[in-house]
């Protein structure tokens, strides 16, 4: 028996391995050309995209660190670089850009497959005014007919549409607009045309895409602004125009703050004056209505006035009974009471009466002592007196009159002065109140003043602190497609592809396909294996004798001789050869066993006992005839009449014969066993050709009887689960006699176990496969 040396590794077949490479190199030669054919197209068809960029730098400033304070906490450049990147990318920057860049109508030229952008090449502009939005971000196609006229159409009909000359405005119930031939139309190259009118979305959308915004120092405070177009000239002056824009941009963002906190500082400065000018006007109606403005002295004076004014009051009510009392004492003619009282406090006529009349009383009582009540002199005295004292008594009624009218005056004025002396505080309070308010808002109005004046000079001096460190670049070889990284992903792309090509088939891989394998999943030694012929056989044929020194006839004689070793001791022997099913070269290898057998000077005979399919005939060449094995079986005919002699002189075959409809029945008469008792007197060797034992159970019938029973498996075309039947003989009908034979292997692995072609050949002397000697490593 043979001893294996098949290769493995960590559980990987390698001879399997390889076999599945060698089986897969058209399949991998096909991933290799439609991986770097799709690269070849990719490239051929892919639109080259270029890139340009240009770097900003922002002189960032913060009061924090004028002021000798340090920043804590996050990276305030890194704020503020962030919130100009999401400047930058918002939507609100982007209509800046779409209003201020030419972006409304894109011109292209049709080709074979990509269309080209013409920007600012194209043959001809458009001027158009817009009806309706639903012709934006569609192509309107234009086909130039000469140098003066051209075809227009909506639907892409090449032929179709309505012809108009340059400048001839054409009207659609959309859109009208007018085509002017510029200085790019060439009279000799007419081709097809389109335009799209652009809306703001598709531009904002553009600029989303294509615009990319990254820091590139945060210490230095610098960015990179980059956008990718298939135009590289629309790139470079796209960008420029984002940089100029953004630098306006900035600049009058910074204006209209100040603009804004101006404005501001105007309207607060008009309310507040509205609040001055209603202060102002309560202040002086206050002080026209109270005549002052010092509420505090006003209340001062009112408790002096009310102290004067009870002062008034106390002399006039003093004055007044002083009067009274003269009066009662004129009536009374009591005119020593008059003396008493001192005439100086009334007005000077009263007083100079007062003393006039005491000073005639005083004569007339010196006269009386002289003369009589009668007397001339007496009587006119006192005639005088009586004129005095009337007068007198008119005049101080008069004066008493007087005296309560001043009292009655003093005592509204007293009246209105308590009145004022309640009011006072309260109007004082308020007036305290509105003077307060009133210096607060002045002193708030000097304050936006001053700060209306810093705005304004703000503005008047501001300037951006961003600098454009480089203008954009014009992309002069395209970011994409990169053609030396596309080739690589497609000879990549083919590696891996074809790496989990053969992996699939490789795990997927059902077949028996080396002696490795075929040890792994049988139980039953392995007797040895056959070679695959270089020469497709369209039948079982018999070829040893044709190629003696083939490798064929090279491992049968390995696998004769191994018999011996298995069958030692039987001069005569019965060998089966059966298989799982049907084209796996049982045929072949009983047919030319027996001949290799017959070669070495033994007799040899071969019984064809798959009588439903029968094709040992067909290896010798011959028909089957109307007599065989079943023909023996029913003792219609005898074995030496159905005996076959061969072109090798030893070997003799008995073909199947007609089929019969009970094969199996047949193979368990007598009559079989007397025809192998017959056969084993005369023959050395008895090979049964038996049907397969995964189909039928004739082979097993068969295989009872041999004292040999070879189990052949066919290289790529044996299942591993024909193994189960091998294995299933071996545990449940105990053939302790059954041996396995390989069949068909290849040559690349026939050769690994020591078979050339003709003779045996030393193992190391052979060259070794890249892969064994890396993997013996």
């Amino acid at each position: 028996m043979e001893n294996s040396n098949a290769s493995s590794y960590d559980g990987i077949d390698i001879d399997k391995g390889l076999d599945v490479l060698r089986k897969s190199v058209f399949w991998i030669l096909f991933i290799f050309f439609i991986t770097n054919l799709t690269a070849y197209l990719f490239i051929r068809w892919t639109k080259p995209l270029y890139e340009s960029s240009s770097e900003l730098k922002l002189d960032v400033e913060t009061n924090a660190s004028e002021l000798g304070l340090t920043t804590l906490g996050e990276n305030q450049n890194l704020n503020i670089i962030s919130g100009e990147i999401e400047l930058i990318r918002s939507k609100l920057f982007f209509n800046k850009v779409i209003e201020n860049f030419d972006l409304d109508i894109s011109y292209y030229t049709i080709g074979n497959v990509l269309d080209d952008e013409k920007y600012k090449t194209s043959p001809f502009v458009v001027e158009y005014d817009l009806k309706n939005n639903s012709v934006l971000d569609k192509k309107i196609f234009v086909d130039l007919i000469d140098e003066k006229s051209y075809r227009i159409n909506f639907n892409n009909n090449q032929g179709e549409g309505e012809v108009y000359q340059f400048g001839q405005p054409v009207m659609t119930e959309d859109v009208e607009f007018v085509v002017f031939a510029t200085e790019y139309l060439d009279p000799k190259a007419f081709s097809q045309h389109y335009f799209i009118l652009n809306s703001d979305e598709a531009l904002i959308r553009y600029l989303e895409n294509n615009l990319t915004v990254v820091p590139l120092n945060l210490n230095a405070n610098t960015i990179r602004i980059t956008l990718s177009d298939y135009n590289a000239l629309k790139a470079r002056d796209l960008v420029n125009a984002i940089d100029s824009i953004y630098l306006s941009y900035s600049q009058e963002e910074k204006n209209r703050e100040n603009i804004q906190k101006i404005n501001w500082l105007n309207n607060e400065l008009k309310n507040i004056e509205n609040q001055l000018e209603g202060f102002e006007d309560y202040f002086e109606n206050f002080t026209i209505e109270n005549r002052t403005n010092n509420l505090d002295a006003d209340l001062e004076r009112t408790i002096k006035f009310i102290n004067e004014i009870d002062s008034q009051r106390y002399e006039i009510t003093k004055m007044t009974a002083n009067a009274t009392a003269i009066l009662k004492s004129l009536e009374n003619n009591m005119l020593d009471v008059i003396a008493e009282i001192n005439p100086v406090q009334f007005p000077k006529f009263i007083s100079e009466s007062i003393e006039s009349l005491i000073k005639l009383s005083a004569e007339r009582d010196k006269l009386k002592l002289s003369y009589t009540e009668s007397t001339f002199a007496l009587t006119s005295i006192e005639e005088e007196i009586n004129n005095i004292k009337s007068n007198l008594i008119n005049q101080i009624k008069s004066l008493i009159s007087k005296y309560d009218a001043d009292l009655k005056d003093l005592q509204n004025q007293k009246a209105r002065l308590q009145k004022n002396f309640v009011e006072l505080p309260g109007k004082s309070t308020e007036y305290n109140k509105n003077q307060r308010y009133f210096e607060l808002y002045e002193e708030f109005y000097l304050s936006l003043m001053q700060s209306k004046a810093e705005y304004q000079i703000a503005q008047a001096g501001t300037t951006t602190q961003f600098k454009i460190l480089s203008s954009a670049t014009l992309g002069k070889t395209p970011i994409s497609p990169d053609k030396l990284i596309i080739h690589g992903i497609g000879l990549v792309a083919g590696l891996v592809f074809s790496f989990f090509f053969v992996g699939i088939r490789y795990l997927l891989h059902n077949k028996i396909s080396t002696i490795h394998e075929l040890e792994k999943l049988s139980n039953a030694p392995i007797l040895g294996h056959v070679p695959e012929e270089k020469e497709k056989l369209e039948n079982t044929a018999l070829v040893v004798d044709k190629k003696p020194k083939s490798a064929v006839s090279e491992s049968l004689r390995s696998i004769r001789t191994n018999i011996d070793f298995m069958v030692p001791k039987t001069p005569q022997k019965v060998i089966s050869v059966t298989s799982t099913v049907g084209g796996e070269g049982k045929t072949f290898v009983a047919v030319n066993l027996g001949a290799i057998i017959a070669l070495s000077k033994k007799k040899v005979i071969v019984l064809d006992l798959d009588m439903r399919k029968p094709r040992v005939h067909m290896s010798f060449g011959n028909e089957n005839p109307n007599q065989g094995i079943s023909t023996i079986l029913i003792n219609k005919h005898t074995y030496s009449e159905c005996i076959t002699k061969s072109r090798i002189e030893g070997l003799d075959y008995i073909s199947a014969g007609p089929t019969p409809p009970n094969p199996s029945e047949l193979l368990l008469n007598g009559e079989f066993d007397t025809l192998l008792m017959k056969l084993k007197t005369e023959y050395d060797v008895v090979i049964l050709d038996t049907p397969p034992v995964g189909l039928v159970t004739d082979g097993i019938l068969a295989m009872k009887k041999a004292d040999l029973a070879m189990y052949i498996v066919r290289a790529n075309y044996s299942q591993t689960a024909f193994m189960k039947t091998l294995n299933r003989l071996i545990s449940v009908n105990q053939f302790k006699n059954i041996a396995v034979v390989l069949n068909a292997l290849p040559l690349l692995r026939s050769g690994n176990y020591g078979y050339g072609y003709g003779y045996y050949e030393d193992q190391s002397d052979k060259p070794q496969s890249l892969i064994k000697k890396l993997i013996k490593k």
